[in-house]
Formats: C-alpha cells, sequence, structure tokens
C-alpha cells in the first residue's frame, strides 16, 4: 500500500477515534436490578425497576429498559418519562432514544409532553434534543396555559427555541369566542399569533371568516386575511383582496376590489373601500363603489361616491350619497342621494332627482320608488311632480301636479294618477303619426292612461278646463311649457358602463 494512502486512512481511522470520544455516553443512575444479556441478537445490559438514566443534562425515567452501550441507545418500557430542566416534561409508554444523534422516539396510549406554556397530548412523538425540536404525524391534541385555545391536527412540528408550532391537515384551534380550522398553521406560543398558510374559516358567535393567507392575533383578538378572503355577517358578506378585523370592536376592513354582498336584498356592492361595524349593524363602501340589485331577468346598477347601510330598531337602512347616478333596462335616473327602506323596499331620491322611464322624463323634490316582488311596483313624485317626455326637438308632452303616483305593469309605466292642480299638455298624432293639435287641460286631479309608453286616455276626476288646439296657434317654447320645464336628456345615463366609469 503507499504510503499516501496508508497515512489517508490512519488520518481519518484518528478522527473516527477522536469524533467517537467525544459522544458522550448514556449514563445509569440507577435501577433495582441488572443484568447482562442480549436483546434481539445485540449485547445489552437489562435493568429493572425504578430505572433512571442521565444523558446530556436530561433525566429519562422508566420501569424497564436494555442499554445497548456500543450502539449508545436504549429501549425504555413502562412509566416512560424525560426530564429536561423546568422546561420540559416527556412522558409516555415506551421510549428508544439514541445517545449520539439525541433523537428520542416517545410512543403509548397517552404520550404527554408538558411545558411551561402549554400541554401536548398524542399517541407517538420524535423528539430532537440537539434541535430542540418535536414532531408527530399520528394526531395531536394541545391545550394552552396561557388562554383558553385548545389546537388539534394530524401532524405537527414544535420549534422550542423560537417557541414556534407547524401544524398540518385537519387544523382545528379552538377559543371560547371562535373556532379556527384550517388546512397549515403556524402558532407562535409566545406571543400567540397565528398564521394561516392554506385555506382557513374562522367561526364566531355572530359571523364566519374565510381566507387562504393570514394572520390572528389572538390577544389582541385582531386579524388580517388575503387570497379569496371575506367575512359573513348578519347575512351580509365582506369580500376584499385584503380584509381587517378587530373581534373586540366588531370592526371588519376590506381594501382593493371588495365585495359587499347583501344576501336577503340580492344586492352586491364593488368597490375599493369598506368597513362594517357588527356591534352597530352598518358599514359602509367608497371609492368607486358600484351597486347591484338583481331584479327577475334583469338588474338594477347604481353608482355614488359612498354607500351606507345601517340598522334601526327593526329596519335595514342602505343610504347612497353624493352623486347618485342609476341604470336598469327600463329605467334610469340621478340624484344627490338616495334612502332605501330595505324592509319594504322603498327607495327615495333626494336634491334635484330626475327619473327616465322609457321617453319620461320624471322630476320633482322627492321621488319614491317601491318594489315589490322584485319588479317596480310604483313610483311616487312628491312637490312639483313634473313629466316631460318629447314629441319632437321643441315640442313636449307634459304633466305636472303637486303630487303624482304611478303605476309599472309589465316594466313599463301604465297609469298615473295626478293629485293636486293637475295640468297636461298632449300633443295628438293621427295614424301616420303627424301632429294634428294639442290638447291643454287642467284639472285637481287627473288619472292617466298610457300604452307602450304613449297616452291612451286622460281622466279628469273633477271639474276640468281643457282646450284642443291646433298645430300652430300656441308657441310650443313659450306658451306650452309650464313652469319649472326642465329638460335634461344630457344627464340620462344610457349604460352600466356609463355609471361606473
Amino acid at each position: 500500500m503507499a504510503l499516501k494512502s496508508i497515512l489517508s486512512a490512519f488520518l481519518i481511522l484518528s478522527l473516527g477515534i477522536l469524533y467517537a470520544q467525544k459522544k458522550e455516553q448514556i449514563e445509569i443512575i440507577q435501577a433495582n436490578d441488572l443484568r447482562y444479556g442480549e436483546e434481539s441478537g445485540v449485547k445489552a445490559q437489562r435493568l429493572i425497576g425504578d430505572v433512571i438514566f442521565k444523558h446530556k443534562n436530561a433525566l429519562m425515567y422508566c420501569d424497564s429498559a436494555y442499554l445497548y452501550s456500543k450502539d449508545n441507545t436504549i429501549d425504555a418500557f413502562g412509566s416512560v418519562r424525560i426530564n429536561q430542566g423546568d422546561t420540559m416534561n416527556l412522558f409516555g409508554d415506551k421510549l428508544n432514544y439514541d445517545g449520539n444523534t439525541q433523537l428520542a422516539n416517545v410512543s403509548g396510549r397517552e404520550v404527554k409532553l408538558i411545558t411551561n406554556d402549554f400541554d401536548l397530548y398524542t399517541t407517538q412523538l420524535n423528539y430532537d434534543r440537539a434541535q430542540n425540536q418535536a414532531n408527530y404525524f399520528n394526531g395531536a391534541t394541545i391545550e394552552s396555559k396561557n388562554d383558553s385555545n385548545v389546537l388539534i391536527s394530524k401532524k405537527g412540528y414544535y420549534y422550542a427555541n423560537s417557541a414556534t408550532f407547524a401544524f398540518r391537515d385537519s387544523v382545528v384551534l379552538t377559543n371560547p369566542n371562535f373556532i379556527i380550522r384550517s388546512d397549515t398553521l403556524l402558532y407562535y406560543t409566545n406571543t400567540e399569533i397565528v398564521n394561516f398558510l392554506g385555506p382557513t374559516t374562522i367561526t364566531g358567535d355572530s359571523n364566519l371568516i374565510y381566507c387562504e393567507i393570514g394572520w390572528y392575533k389572538t390577544i389582541e383578538d385582531q386579524s388580517k386575511y388575503f387570497d379569496n378572503a371575506y367575512i359573513i355577517s348578519d347575512k351580509r358578506k365582506l369580500e376584499g383582496d385584503t380584509l381587517f378585523y378587530d373581534r373586540a370592536l366588531g370592526f371588519g376592513q376590506a381594501k382593493g376590489n371588495i365585495k359587499m354582498t347583501d344576501t336577503i336584498q340580492d344586492i352586491l356592492i364593488n368597490g375599493q373601500y369598506g368597513e362594517i361595524y357588527e356591534h352597530l349593524d352598518s358599514g359602509i363602501v367608497t371609492i368607486k363603489p358600484l351597486l347591484t340589485q338583481i331584479f327577475e331577468n334583469d338588474s338594477l346598477f347604481m353608482s355614488a361616491d359612498t354607500f351606507k347601510f345601517y340598522k334601526d330598531v327593526d329596519t335595514n337602512y342602505l343610504l347612497a350619497y353624493y352623486d347618485v347616478k342609476i341604470y336598469k333596462s327600463d329605467l334610469q335616473g340621478v340624484c344627490d342621494s338616495i334612502s332605501y327602506v330595505m324592509s319594504d323596499s322603498t327607495m327615495r331620491m333626494y336634491y334635484e332627482p330626475i327619473l327616465w322611464s322609457e321617453s319620461n322624463q320624471l322630476t320633482s323634490e322627492i321621488i319614491e320608488l317601491r318594489i315589490a316582488r322584485k319588479e317596480l311596483h310604483s313610483i311616487f313624485l312628491d312637490k312639483d311632480a313634473f313629466i316631460i317626455s318629447e314629441v319632437d326637438s321643441i315640442r313636449y308632452n307634459q304633466i305636472k301636479g303637486k303630487e303624482l303616483t304611478g303605476y309599472f305593469k309589465n316594466k313599463r309605466l301604465n297609469t298615473i294618477d295626478v293629485v293636486g292642480n293637475g295640468q297636461t299638455t298632449y300633443f295628438g298624432l293621427d295614424d301616420e303619426d303627424k301632429l294634428i293639435g294639442v290638447n291643454v287641460a287642467e284639472s285637481s286631479n287627473i288619472r292617466i292612461k298610457l300604452n307602450e309608453d304613449q297616452i291612451k286616455s286622460i281622466t279628469f276626476l273633477n271639474d276640468a278646463d281643457a282646450t284642443m288646439h291646433p298645430i300652430g296657434e300656441l308657441d310650443p317654447i313659450t306658451e306650452l311649457r309650464y313652469r319649472g320645464f326642465n329638460w335634461q336628456i344630457e344627464k340620462r345615463p344610457l349604460s352600466k358602463k356609463s355609471i361606473s366609469q
């Protein structure tokens, strides 16, 4: 053999001997009976009764054991306990311990890991003393000593140096105020902060939260959620790119691509920012919000600066304010603000409200829409009610009065009742749609019937003053327009897109 090879072999052998000498052997501290023999063909010492071992500042207790001095390992049985200072005790029925790697495997009907912060219960636990880590794969229950949290999972990893747990598979954390169910969860025992790294639901008395990434500060009762996150509270669902929730305050906040859904009223509000206040049963959506209410075979869309909902006693309200615009295939409108009483499906428009139904423009100080069975039922114009429809570029049919109630049938305005100071101007057409005259009438109360958006009949419920004038007799601008006439067709929303820009 070459000298170089001999020296190399000698060096490797010497290093191996020195490494082996550095290995700390398992010590026998106590046993009632000590015997020598073999176990499974391997020479071993058999220890029986009140057995105690020591290795690297840890004490190991059992009823009986085999010590394999050559391998520096032990198999221990009955009343197994590993004590590591004041910080940890590990109990079980059986122990396999390797003194070289400091790996312990404890199994039994009930394996217990007891620390200052928590108690862990399982049937098999692997504990790495060198790295101060433990893991299990057969399911475990962990009970916190700092709060009332109880956690179960099929798989778990405990990193004692950082006081961190990593849980996988069917994770359930139970707290008196909520229950967390997750696929993957990190739990920091010192700070009691929970991180979610997979599909997670948090169920409380008043809400349900879902996310796929997030964190929960259990001491502060505050949490943040990402990836398909939403909160369901009192039949409302809040979604967004980022959700924040303070359980103590009952406050939820959503940012980025948010959705607020009222499942009872079939109302959806999209926007970029939203808040909910559970204790006040209220919330807001703002930054380019768009409301959608689903009707039968159709939807109503509404935009505004801000949407707010709240509950007063047993009545639910939705407010829309500043630059409100409405679009529905058969109805459009604009105003400054809206109050929607959801309990009786009544919508009131305030401050220069305008509605368009087919070719009719409707205005008054306040406009009230009434909805029944998810369809428009009627409309009420309160104070200075005015309906205008265009005949041509200078001529307009007009209906005016103190109050006006319109009834819908098959999505069209079908009947109009005018109460107080009723006035009508109506241009008659022949079969070829040519102008034949203009009927100007006044009566305190008037009923008007329409057919496909055209006036079918006018009934004066009180004494009337009505005159049919030939075309050209009265000037259509200076003589045939009532006081307050204001045709504002340029404000009419023409599509959903036009109100959501």
